[in-house]
């Protein structure tokens, strides 16, 4: 398939977190490998990573009136184009509307979608037969949390091929949207074949004045009720209160200025174990961190399959994370990591206590996550899966 080929890559953001993250590694592979594909990126907002997807792609457009920089789409200033596209008094059906008339004039050849905010502004693209894909990443919460149920039953299936981020996903997309089984494929999320460390182990440390000898668990997330952040304190607390073991937990995400935050904080610091919770703010080197942890814990209500988890399994630690919370039940299950009853602290902290005692119980599960990251989920297997989904689609196109 040498025949130049025009391709739209939507993403509902670019900021530092999962799905973007996951979508732009997805980008530079197909700028690597698929030299006759014309990109263009359309950014529903902007973000830190907003750098990273221009220089991947041939045009590029945000939808955010408060974004200021020049773009180069349409060959205008982008204080033209937000006047143009953003009238004052325009809902936003008529912004999807005005935007997607707009680009379906590139006569674009397939667009590729990514999480289920995006779906709305496929759909155009859909009933003009273009071939449309949508990586969704949501469960229910994720879901309707972004739209109506109404909504997705009535619209799920308007979508060429939908490619969930695991089987949790897809089923849940099957079994409670009424998603068409035959439009949709688990293709799970993947972390990069090297990942990038910054700084040593023991210099962060230093830094975050941990000392040598402790045990550090934690978690990387944003701070939001979904992930579980609420819990750490008090996970912290039964922790402490049932070994003598000198232990840091670190929460990496958010920032100091949010409620989440301010409220972790008062909460250990009632509970008094401020002393053993690390915040560290939302950053661009995550792995920094996760490199340093002992145990990573995953305590989402509801997660689909997170990059972090994949990120730890990289860098071979034990992961620690509540049954019945999505895809990280079928990451871990067969004693590959270990699952707590949901949202049951006190076994929770039990099993925490068992890996923090025993340093090679810790290192054999860290060996066979890693091991079953690179049998079952390596970059170049999903990625090819990915390919070959885009390739069927366009060569059932032309």
């Amino acid at each position: 398939m040498n025949e130049t080929r025009k391709i739209l890559v939507i993403s509902h953001e670019a900021s530092l977190s999962g799905a973007p993250i996951l979508v732009l590694n997805l980008l530079k592979k197909l700028k690597q490998e698929k030299k006759n594909f014309k990109i263009d990126v359309f950014l529903l907002r902007p973000g830190q990573l907003y750098e990273d997807f221009a220089r991947n792609s041939e045009n590029k457009i945000i939808v955010a009136n408060y974004y200021n920089q020049s773009l180069p789409f349409v060959k205008r200033n982008f204080r033209k184009i937000q006047d143009t596209l953003f009238p004052k008094k325009e809902n936003r059906e008529e912004q999807i509307k005005k935007i997607t008339d707009r680009l379906l004039k590139n006569s674009y050849d397939l667009i590729y979608a990514n999480t289920a905010e995006s779906l709305i502004w496929t759909i155009p693209f859909y009933r003009k037969n273009i071939p449309t894909i949508v990586a969704i990443h949501e469960l229910t919460f994720g879901m309707e949390s972004t739209y109506p149920k109404e909504f997705i039953l009535e619209n799920i299936s308007n979508v060429s091929m939908i490619i969930a981020g695991s089987n949790a996903v897809a089923e849940n997309l099957i079994n409670r949207y009424g998603a068409d089984p035959k439009k949709v494929t688990a293709i799970h999320s993947f972390v990069e074949e090297k990942l990038k460390i910054e700084k040593s182990s023991a210099v962060l440390k230093k830094e975050l004045e941990i000392p040598e000898s402790a045990v550090i668990l934690g978690i990387a997330s944003s701070q939001e009720l979904r992930k579980g952040t609420d819990l750490v304190p008090l996970l912290v607390k039964k922790i402490a209160d049932h070994t003598d073991i000198d232990f840091r937990f670190i929460n990496l995400g958010g920032s100091a200025n949010t409620g989440p935050v301010k409220c972790s904080k008062i909460d250990a610091e009632k509970l008094g174990v401020q002393n053993r919770i690390v915040y560290v703010e939302h950053n661009k080197f995550p792995n920094d961190y996760i490199n340093i942890f002992d145990v990573f814990l995953l305590l989402s209500r509801e997660d689909p399959f997170p990059l972090v988890m994949l990120t730890a399994a990289k860098l071979k630690k034990p992961i620690v994370a509540f049954d019945q919370s999505g895809g990280a039940v079928e990451f871990l299950e067969n004693d590959h990591g270990i699952l707590s009853p949901y949202l049951d602290l006190d076994t929770m902290a039990t099993q925490v206590i068992s890996l923090m005692e025993d340093q090679k119980i810790r290192e054999e599960y860290g060996r066979k996550i890693n091991t079953r990251l690179e049998n079952d989920y390596s970059e170049k297997k999903l990625t090819q899966k990915i390919f070959s989904v885009i390739d069927d689609l366009l060569i059932t196109r032309h």
